[in-house]
């Protein structure tokens, strides 16, 4: 999903060169250092993830494969070829029991196995390439090209008159072509360490359902519930809402309002087709 964005929105003075997981599987190390060494880029962009936060509670290898030992080829690899990593994470690596929006500083807590590896995909990022990399932690993300809340729920409610919707999770809902020209911005100017990057506002999953149902027209009923009432594998941080004012800072603007995101994806017919 994210790959896709970051594919469509490239600056006309970068030469992108896209792998998709048949090109190049990032758990394969020697793969990874064979095309690396190939191509001598400036900049390596992991979009790789493992993201079944659910099934991850039954998969932890696959998890740990993909989103620790995957990042950790990659910056072996980029330390050799003398490339910088840019690497997407999440707020998952946080136990969402603060009180206020989560700072790249701030303590990490992960609750589930799918935080936990994305954890370790940067503890290894960190340690590997400490002078050259980049950590982009973001969340909630939808868009064309993968499985996305957005899509679900617009697929629902033309199934069923009503639904109900989690109402006490809290985080900033990213548009992917949003965050992937902030990906570009970033690398143009040359960002290092962890930044947090996410569309402005926050929301809870029923804020966005009702959102993406409104520009629609229809006439769904979308009901509130708890996270009590809807039990899933994977524990869920209540508040993941990410601090995006150091990437502000340094690129001097924010992402747009979610809400934005959500009407461009369901105007245009996305939401539609992406499952």
């Amino acid at each position: 999903m994210l790959g896709t964005a970051v594919q469509r929105s490239v600056p006309h003075d970068v030469q992108l060169v896209s792998l998709s997981h048949a090109d190049l599987s990032v758990d394969d190390p020697s793969a990874v250092e064979r095309v690396v060494q190939g191509e001598r880029p400036d900049w390596i962009i992991n979009c790789a993830g493992y993201t079944q936060v659910d099934r991850a509670e039954s998969e932890p290898d696959a998890a740990q494969r993909v989103n620790a030992v995957g990042p950790a080829n990659l910056a072996r690899a980029a330390q050799e070829a003398g490339t910088r990593l840019l690497h997407i994470s999440t707020d998952y690596v946080f136990d969402g029991r603060a009180t206020r929006p989560y700072r790249e500083d701030d303590p990490v807590g992960p609750l589930n196995v799918y935080g936990r590896s994305k954890l370790a995909g940067e503890e290894a990022i960190r340690e590997i390439l400490p002078q050259a990399h980049l950590i982009v932690r973001t969340q909630w993300l939808f868009g064309v090209g993968g499985p996305n809340f957005v899509a679900t729920v617009l697929r629902l409610a033309r199934e069923r008159p009503q639904l109900k919707v989690v109402n006490d999770q809290h985080g900033r809902p990213t548009y992917t072509p949003d965050l992937a020209a902030a990906l570009w911005r970033l690398v143009a100017c040359d960002a290092r360490d962890t930044v947090h990057c996410a569309n402005d506002g926050e929301a809870t999953w029923f804020e966005v359902a009702r959102a993406a149902i409104d520009v629609t027209g229809l006439k769904t009923v979308v009901e509130a519930c708890s996270t009590d009432d809807m039990p899933r594998p994977a524990r869920r941080p209540p508040f993941s809402v990410l601090d995006c004012s150091k990437y502000t800072a340094i690129v001097g603007g924010r992402l747009p309002p979610w809400r934005e995101g959500v009407a461009d994806y369901v105007r245009h017919g996305n939401a539609l087709t992406a499952r």
